[in-house]
């Protein structure tokens, strides 16, 4: 067709469109100007030479909406056309599209993914194999018919057609479906590849695959979170149960290890979700590991989640060992434990992050071997006594009396005596803390460092047990129902209280109830194998609140054996429950009783000690010397508390007693000859305070064979309770004996607690004389 042709038919009023080869006429009232405006069948014409898409398709119609002058010789026209496909057209899908067409599905779909995100280990398990499986589908690709061979098909597009060339020329764009979709997507059903698949919603179209697995997923988790649900509440009910009833449990502590110590839990309630907890080894309740704990529900996202979610994912009582140092069994623990219930199997179960081990109910005296911290504070009274036993491995118990001497319930010291039941000469003193903060009171509460500890001389001192020296060891304390069970090194102790037999006193006060100037204490001494004899100690002088102590020991039949003891309290430390009163002896005795030093009696005046102790109970006092003797003593109630012995009252006594004239008339006894006389003894002279003095005696028998000494009086504490007078011979007489005789004798004199008799001994030359004086009241 030549261009003025085509410009003709343009101008002309007949539009032509053609069906199926056919050229139908129609009359088109100012469709088509003279201006050159292409037609329909124009536009068809050029549309056979430029298919407009690639579809195979018949009876094309065509109807211009609109055309513009699209520069010269240029048009542009918007136009619909109605064709029938020769064979099924398909769309290409978008997955991603399709499966968000729906949105209220897939906003539940996404809630869903969400929803699982917060699902716990067994609940998810299950869906996580489900989860990747949608995320993993192996989709080929999809096609959807859109379109069946035979069925008309609408679809509307711009074009330009071009005519300024020996051709015209046409470009269509923007064509689209009558639903919207770019006739571009579409394909002919020859053309789809050979992996690809056509959705037509029957059981083999992956996309109803694809939706039936997301929908399962929605419902399963919605399942799973309800079920979750209710399984955390009972884990919840169960482990509150077991820490607030509270209920013993029993099993292995190291779940990992094939020879792990059964242990029995046991659980004290705190505040809010938290409590207290002890394993207790099942062969030595000694042997413990103590818990402060807490009723946890990890986040599912926290790492200690992750790390216990292989173990269990839900509720657990976290367990933290609190004191490593405690037992072997706890320097073994190095990480939490966990306690969680298992729903499905109704049982409690123990793990660390690798293994689990089922706990078991234990048996009902179980809880009786931890107290709570309101039994704790009763079972720990100052002034109660145990008695019970300390045990050795291959050796014989030993029967003990244990008392609590201090307690201070503001800072929990603790101080006890233990003693062989057989004498109280074997004892050891220990203090420590009592632990009632909690856990600790579950663990071991009460250890003790050994003070001091000594054994009766006449036995040996144990290489181990309670009265052995220290030993590094702790004495380790647990209360139970009845009293006490504990370890010290390798001794066991078990003690039981004693109720309302004896009455203990503090250290402090049975001291200061002790000490108490003029008391006097009476009782027996024993050296070895000798027999017992009998001695009073009386208390003479007590200054700054026991630094100084002074006290003087004599014979009872012998009333001229006296000695001085001067000392001071230990106060330091609880050695004050111990040998708490340390002295030295000043002034000898007046016989060789024995062939040592370090006696009560020494005949020589050495740097040796001699040490007291009280009784729990304040009623006696034991003493020790160097070499061991040793001495028991009770007070005796009819000596009242009086200064007289004091320093102070003493220089008056004396000064009272050796007012020149008066007469103090007794007997004077040779040991050696063993015979006794009568004498008097006139005191001629008082200068100075003492400084200077003069005494005459003169034997009864014979008046003219009277003979005088002169001396001192030493007024320093320890001289006016002892032998503080001493007087040399000034004036002989050839008569018998020391005091008569021509000999040089020195002699010593003392006062006795009354001041009203004076008490006298020559010195080692010759044969020994005492002398027996009482003041001669002057009418």
């Amino acid at each position: 067709m030549s261009h003025n042709r085509f410009r003709g038919i343009l101008c002309s009023l007949i539009n032509l469109r053609i069906s199926g080869g056919v050229v139908t006429t129609l009359l088109l009232l100012g469709s088509v100007g003279c201006s050159g405006e292409p037609g329909a069948d124009d536009l068809s014409e050029i549309m056979k030479q430029n298919p407009p898409h690639h579809l195979a398709a018949t009876n094309r119609e065509i109807e211009i909406l609109t055309v513009e002058p699209d520069g010269d010789q240029q048009w542009k026209i918007q136009f619909e056309c109605q064709e029938t496909p020769e064979e099924d057209w398909l769309l290409k899908l978008d997955l991603a599209q399709e499966s968000k067409q729906d949105k209220a599905e897939e906003a539940k779909y996404q809630a869903a993914l969400q929803a699982h995100q917060q699902l716990r280990a067994p609940e998810s398990q299950g869906l996580d194999k489900l989860k990747q499986e949608i995320e993993r589908f192996p989709f080929p690709p999809l096609f959807q018919q859109v379109y069946r061979k035979g069925t008309p098909v609408k679809w509307s597009a711009t074009a330009v057609v071009d005519q300024s060339g020996e051709k015209p020329k046409l470009t269509v764009s923007d064509l689209k479906l009558s639903d919207g979709r770019s006739l571009k997507n579409l394909i002919a059903k020859s053309a789809m590849p050979k992996e690809a698949v056509l959705a037509d919603g029957g059981p083999l179209d992956p996309l109803r695959q694809f939706t039936e697995l997301r929908q399962k997923l929605i419902t399963s988790v919605v399942q799973a979170k309800q079920t979750m649900e209710q399984r955390l509440k009972a884990e919840q009910q169960a482990l509150v149960s077991l820490v607030q009833q509270p209920m013993a449990v029993a099993g292995k502590l190291f779940p990992a290890q094939t020879e792990s110590e059964e242990v029995t839990l046991l659980f004290e309630p705190g505040t809010a979700n938290t409590f207290s907890a002890v394993a207790i080894d099942a062969n030595d309740t000694l042997s413990r590991v103590v818990f402060n704990g807490a009723l946890y529900l990890p986040p599912v996202e926290a790492a200690d989640s992750r790390l216990f979610r292989r173990v269990h994912d839900g509720w657990m009582l976290v367990l933290k060992n609190e004191d490593s140092s405690l037992s072997k069994m706890a320097r073994k623990i190095r990480e939490n434990r966990i306690v969680y219930y298992d729903k499905a199997n109704n049982r409690f179960h123990l793990s660390d992050s690798r293994r689990a081990t089922p706990l078991q109910p234990a048996a009902a005296s179980s809880a009786s071997q931890s107290v709570s911290q309101k039994e704790l504070a009763q079972a720990i009274t100052e002034g109660t006594q145990f008695k019970g036993s300390e045990s050795i491995t291959g050796q014989a118990d030993r029967a003990v009396v244990m008392s609590i001497t201090k307690f201070e319930p503001e800072t929990g010291n603790v101080r006890v005596v233990i003693e062989d039941a057989q004498t109280p000469f074997t004892f050891a003193v220990f203090e420590g803390k009592l632990q009632r903060e909690a856990p600790h009171h579950l663990g071991i509460p009460v250890r003790l460092e050994q003070v001091t500890s000594h054994s009766h001389p006449s036995q040996q001192r144990p290489k181990t047990g309670l009265f052995s020296r220290k030993s590094g060891s702790n004495l380790l304390l647990i209360p139970t129902e009845k009293g006490f069970v504990g370890r010290f090194a390798q001794t066991d102790v078990n003690v039981e209280k004693i109720s309302g037999e004896t009455e203990i006193v503090s250290a402090d006060q049975r001291w200061q109830n002790t000490l108490v100037p003029g008391y006097a204490w009476r009782g027996v001494t024993k050296w070895g194998d000798e027999a017992v004899k009998r001695a009073t100690l009386r208390v003479a002088e007590i200054r700054d609140q026991g630094k100084y102590v002074r006290l003087t020991l004599e014979r009872d039949n012998d009333p001229v054996q006296q000695v001085v003891y001067e000392g001071s309290l230990v106060t330091e430390d609880g050695r004050i429950d111990g040998y708490g009163l340390v002295t030295q002896q000043f002034g000898t005795a007046s016989i060789y009783e024995h062939d040592y030093f370090g006696v009560f009696f020494s005949r020589w005046q050495s740097e040796d000690k001699k040490v007291f102790r009280i009784s729990p109970d304040g009623k006696k006092i034991y003493g020790l010397s160097k070499q061991g003797e040793v001495l028991t003593l009770e007070r005796d109630p009819a000596v009242e508390k009086t200064d007289q012995l004091t320093t102070d009252e003493r220089k008056q006594v004396w000064k009272k007693c050796l007012t020149v004239g008066k007469i103090w008339e007794g007997t004077i006894k040779s040991v050696k000859q063993k015979q006794t006389a009568e004498v008097k003894m006139i005191v001629r002279g008082y200068e100075l305070d003492g400084k200077q003095v003069t005494l005459e005696f003169v034997p009864k028998v014979n008046r003219k064979a009277k003979t005088v000494f002169e001396g001192s009086l030493d007024t320093s504490d320890k001289g006016t309770n002892g032998f503080g007078l001493i007087a040399k011979k000034k004036l002989k007489f050839s008569g018998p004996g020391n005091v008569f005789g021509n000999w040089d004798t020195q002699l010593e004199f003392r006062l006795d607690a009354s001041g009203k008799r004076i008490l006298g001994r020559t010195n080692d030359h010759g044969d020994v004389e005492y002398l027996d004086l009482r003041l001669m009241e002057t009418k």
